[in-house]
């Protein structure tokens, strides 16, 4: 995730360069053709206005959808970030004393889990994260199964209801909270496999650049050789506000226009180890070059 306040013109030019410099070139060769070429052609304004507006709008539409979809998976990591406090504070209070070497192994297990859960929704391999948080025998039987940190989160609910020796009215606070993680973790999966719907993903790029190819043949006669200023002033927001989007429709997709999971991920395991009450040296992630990891 991009920092506040760290947007700079340089980033723009880098954002939509590539696109804006060949649109430029072009409304440059438009320009001197009209004005060194005596066929003067002529171009409806009003066709070209009417289009503006309808991709100017579509835009807006595709651009709610996928800010919805980075939102949704903000709130999701919310609820994880919350329930993951709830878990370590029922672990805490509703264990028997005489069972703190359970307690501390479910609060690693839960460490491990959303570890492993940022790594699979990132495409990434677990192994590294779980090795100082699980068994190595476990590790070994999660190398087989397609969703390790659900295997995770399982194994975690049996030790649970096996070994700590709760009633049921304690046993049932638990499991309520590890189904509110899971269930947060499913809606998490919905949005990393539901692909941007086609319609949202090429129409815009092919109406877009269309539009930017026609621009400079609408403005030339009544800009003459200010035409590649104008035409790419409406470039630059038009190609903006579709690579915004194109940012934005992946979240879990590990780029700088992500949600921050490994910050996130990082907070949940410092409050989990403070309720064991040891020294763990872990400090809150920082802003690198800009960008919240």
């Amino acid at each position: 995730m991009i920092a506040p306040g760290r947007v700079r013109v340089v980033h723009l030019l880098h954002y939509i360069g590539r696109p804006l410099a060949l649109f430029f070139a072009w409304d440059l060769a438009v320009t001197l053709i009209y004005l060194r070429v005596h066929y003067h052609f002529t171009f409806p304004a009003l066709p070209l206005s009417l289009l503006g507006s309808a991709l100017a709008i579509y835009l807006s539409f595709r651009n709610t959808a996928a800010y919805s979809r980075w939102w949704e998976a903000r709130t999701l990591w919310g609820t994880m970030v919350n329930s993951s406090r709830n878990f370590a504070r029922e672990i805490k209070i509703l264990l028997p004393p005489e069972t703190d070497a359970l307690r501390k192994n479910l609060v690693l297990r839960h460490a491990a889990y959303v570890h492993a859960l940022r790594l699979h929704l990132r495409s990434q391999s677990p192994w590294a994260e779980l090795a100082p948080r699980l068994p190595r025998g476990e590790i070994n039987r999660l190398r087989g199964v397609a969703n390790v940190p659900n295997a995770i989160l399982g194994r975690t609910a049996e030790l649970v209801a096996d070994q700590s020796g709760m009633d049921s009215v304690k046993l049932a606070a638990v499991s309520l909270t590890l189904s509110t993680l899971s269930n947060a973790q499913g809606g998490m999966e919905r949005i990393k496999n539901t692909p941007f719907p086609q319609q949202y993903a090429v129409y815009p790029v092919l109406f877009t650049h269309l539009f930017c190819v026609l621009l400079p043949l609408g403005l030339v006669e009544s800009l003459g050789i200010f035409t590649p200023l104008g035409s790419g002033a409406v470039g630059v927001l038009l190609l903006a506000l579709l690579q915004i989007g194109n940012d934005m429709k992946n979240p879990f997709a590990n780029t700088e226009h992500d949600v921050p999971l490994s910050t996130l991920t990082r907070a949940i395991e410092i409050d989990l180890r403070d309720g064991l009450d040891e020294p763990h040296g872990l400090t809150q992630m920082k802003i690198q070059d800009g960008i919240l990891w």
